[in-house]
């Protein structure tokens, strides 16, 4: 029988249509959060809440735009009265150089990754803090913590995740706010099936970068992941704020 660490919680997954944040709606819910799914592709999105019943929703919106997080996170506030915990799982990819890297790409990149979490968090915060607790999981990569050839933005964005979480841990630990992030290595999920990594196109690359980078040897699965933060974000985790914990399979251990 699944533990009910977050019986009576809300829960606000960002990229919650697919991969990691679908997963980790999943566990949050069976552990009995109310979720709130958000993501900017509609059905997909529509069809997890679905799926999942009473105690979950669907909201669709960009993580890049501002005014439309806030709204969401003011509205959910409004209805449910709460929010406690929020994991910042939406993100997309891009492979090159800085050279490269198309200005658009880059501009993409940032607005998603890094900013979509600024923004997520920049909402979430006041109503922690006035409730007196909340707990914030971003999400990073093995590759922003130690870096990786041909991935230019998105190290910049997801490293740029990491030392954001560690500032808003120092921030507002005496708000009662704790803030941990977790570093997936490579993970079976919609973004890495469909990139230049592991895609149609190139077969072979996906099981290369396992051997080239992971201990375990095999590929991570989004409820892995998700089993994680959950921990980080549930009172079992409650003496921990400002760790980026990875999940990698050894990748960063190297």
């Amino acid at each position: 029988m699944p533990s009910r660490r977050f019986a009576s919680q809300v829960a606000l997954i960002t990229g919650a249509g697919s991969g990691i944040g679908l997963a980790t709606a999943q566990r949050l819910h069976a552990e009995g959060a109310t979720v709130v799914l958000l993501d900017r592709n509609e059905e997909p999105v529509k069809a997890a809440a679905a799926e999942l019943g009473a105690r979950a929703e669907a909201v669709v919106c960009d993580v890049a735009d501002h005014a439309g997080v806030a709204a969401v996170v003011a509205d959910v506030t409004a209805r449910l009265g709460r929010l406690d915990v929020l994991v910042t799982a939406a993100g997309v990819d891009q492979c090159d150089t800085v050279p490269g890297t198309t200005l658009a790409e880059w501009r993409t990149i940032i607005d998603v990754d890094l900013d979509g979490v600024f923004f997520a968090c920049r909402a979430a915060i006041p109503v922690f803090a006035s409730q007196g607790r909340g707990a914030i999981v971003t999400i990073s990569s093995a590759i922003g913590t130690v870096g990786e050839r041909n991935r230019s933005a998105y190290c910049a964005a997801k490293s740029g995740v990491e030392n954001l979480t560690r500032a808003m841990a120092l921030d507002h630990g005496r708000q009662g706010i704790r803030a941990n992030c977790v570093a997936p290595g490579l993970i079976d999920t919609p973004l890495i099936r469909g990139g230049k990594v592991g895609g149609a196109a190139n077969p072979g690359a996906m099981q290369a970068m396992v051997d080239a980078h992971h201990a375990i040897p095999r590929i991570g699965q989004p409820s892995e992941v998700a089993a994680a933060i959950a921990f980080l974000a549930s009172d079992d985790a409650s003496f921990i704020t400002g760790a980026v914990l990875p999940v990698d399979a050894g990748w960063t251990a190297a």
